[in-house]
């Protein structure tokens, strides 16, 4: 098996052993959604966390690989995409000013950094332990199969309020703003729903 994972100044938000379980499985390769022009052939598609809000010219200006992943995706490759990574398959980031970005357009929304709000905390999706730590939020959702509630669930924080994040799934799409820790599991249990 082939991975490819997104790493560059954008996409820099890795554990150190989601990598290394990655290399258990297969041939993990990295690439830049910013500085590349062809997204590698492959089996599978992490594109991970990090601060595209920080790098949106460069991001939307790269014409090939936006429409290289939008196509490998609906050709039904399998992905996982979390928090940044979510952000850049939408149809757009918008700024703190208002100005939008195009993005891959896989995911039917836009991702906003106007009104930003700090989300923080523990959070679980289907038995997998996570994160979340953003300021952005999604606006424009439409008829992507949203799942919440039992398949993507978050523990009570500190206050004991329960919180809850959106899991986006499109044909082999696995999306969220949750930051999953996959190094003691099977990441690809994700898809045996």
């Amino acid at each position: 098996m082939i991975i490819a994972v997104a790493r560059d100044e954008a996409f820099n938000f890795t554990y150190r052993e989601n990598i290394d379980r990655l290399r258990q499985w297969g041939e993990v390769i990295f690439f830049s959604p910013i500085h590349d022009h062809a997204l590698p052939v492959c089996d599978f598609l992490y594109l991970p966390g990090g601060y595209p809000e920080f790098f949106l010219k460069e991001l939307s200006s790269n014409t090939q690989m936006l429409q290289q992943i939008h196509d490998n995706l609906e050709q039904g490759g399998r992905c996982l995409a979390e928090c940044g990574g979510m952000m850049y398959l939408c149809s757009a980031i918008i700024d703190t000013d208002g100005t939008s970005y195009p993005m891959v357009d896989i995911l039917k929304q836009k991702a906003t950094m106007e009104g930003m709000r700090l989300h923080l905390g523990y959070r679980e999706w289907n038995g997998f332990p996570g994160h979340e730590f953003h300021y952005s939020h999604i606006v424009e959702e439409d008829s992507l199969s949203t799942v919440s509630g039992d398949f993507a669930h978050a523990r009570q924080n500190s206050s004991l309020f329960t919180l809850h994040s959106s899991l986006y799934i499109y044909k082999n799409l696995r999306a969220s703003y949750i930051h999953l820790y996959w190094g003691e599991k099977n990441l690809f249990d994700l898809w045996n729903d």
